[in-house]
């Protein structure tokens, strides 16, 4: 039986050259920041076209958004029985993910943070990736108000960006690492009190 076109020039598949691609823009995000990233010098790394990109990436946006999301860690879906250990295991892989971006422990280095929150990458790797941090953390509080344990209104949004912001400012802009435990009594309080839609600013 005769072999494709690609096997039978040793042609990477499919698969193996947008792997190689979105390595060859992590490297170079790394190194040079997303305004330095173009699209040649990633088609020039990665041993491809700039054609072979453009099929795949619109734009260096979703380029440098999609290489982010290949590392990104979305964790599984925590089911404990009970709100707060899914929360708390929640939260602490938010502190993960976090705590490698701040500490340069991403293959982008320190830059991390800084491609991500680029206006033009940040609503593709909101798609890709929060959003589905933020739906299982929504499940997990819905879930929860299902069990009697919240009330049938809680504002679950609320709940996650306030977890999410502690993690955001006191780790990576104070610096300050929030231990376990910490994170434990946080959940505690807040679940005492769950905010409620519609609740009075």
């Amino acid at each position: 039986m005769a072999r494709s076109t690609g096997e039978a020039l040793g042609r990477p598949t499919d698969v193996e050259l947008t792997r190689r691609i979105l390595d060859a823009t992590i490297e170079l995000l790394a190194e040079h920041g997303y305004p330095g990233l173009r699209i040649e010098h990633v088609a020039k790394l990665a041993g491809c076209g700039k054609n072979a990109v453009y099929r795949r990436f619109a734009d260096k946006a979703e380029l440098a958004a999609e290489a982010l999301r290949s590392h990104g860690e979305i964790g599984e879906m925590p089911d404990h029985g009970n709100v707060a250990d899914d929360l708390l295991e929640h939260v602490l892989q938010n502190q993960a993910n976090q705590v490698r971006a701040s500490n340069g422990e991403t293959p982008v280095g320190n830059n991390g943070w800084r491609v991500a929150f680029e206006p033009e990458v940040f609503p593709i790797i909101w798609e890709r990736f929060f959003t589905h941090r933020r739906d299982q953390g929504i499940e997990l509080i819905l879930r929860g108000a299902a069990r009697g344990e919240l009330p049938a209104d809680v504002d679950a949004d609320l709940i996650l960006d306030t977890f999410a912001g502690l993690t955001l400012f006191r780790q990576s802009i104070k610096g300050v690492s929030i231990t376990p435990e910490q994170y434990r009594a946080m959940i505690a309080a807040v679940l005492a009190s769950p905010p409620r839609r519609g609740d009075p600013i």
